[in-house]
């Protein structure tokens, strides 16, 4: 085995190993969330028996009660996107791949919305886009690129 050859297998055990901890990460990722949905649906059900015992004992005619748990139910779905968001951002910033590639002017094959003014973007209207992590990010062409970027 040459010189290179042994490089090459070192570099290529590198990537596998890399590869193998990327894998255990998001199986470690995937079991946490299904742990944490299991046992958000289990205290789910059990509020929700909670709020059908007391409406079943004469709880129909308390002023509010709707509201208190239509707000309850707010905050848990507030809980749980900034949990998934938390999560989205672990995982954008470990695999994201550095820094967010040049703006480039394009073409839009779809419906967006500008990143910067929040105005639609149609299909076929001209827009600057650039991979930002898994996503990417849209700007109109009024809007354009931002200062302290170059196209």
């Amino acid at each position: 085995m040459t010189h290179t050859d042994e490089l090459w297998q070192d570099l290529r055990d590198d990537w596998q190993h890399l590869g193998r901890a990327a894998e255990h990460f998001a199986r470690r990722v995937a079991r946490d969330a299904r742990r944490f949905a299991e046992r958000i649906e289990e205290h789910a059900g059990e509020f929700a028996g909670e709020v059908r015992r007391e409406w079943r004992r004469g709880g129909r005619g308390i002023p509010g009660s709707a509201d208190d748990v239509r707000r309850v139910f707010d905050d848990v779905r507030g809980v749980l996107s900034a949990v998934l968001e938390g999560v989205d951002e672990i995982i954008t910033d470990v695999f994201g791949g550095g820094a967010p590639e040049p703006w480039t002017r394009i073409v839009s094959n779809r419906d967006a919305t500008c990143g910067g003014c929040a105005r639609p973007i149609g299909a076929g209207a001209e827009a600057y886009v650039r991979r930002r992590g898994s996503g990417r990010e849209l700007r109109c062409v009024e809007c354009g690129v931002p200062k302290d970027a170059t196209p």
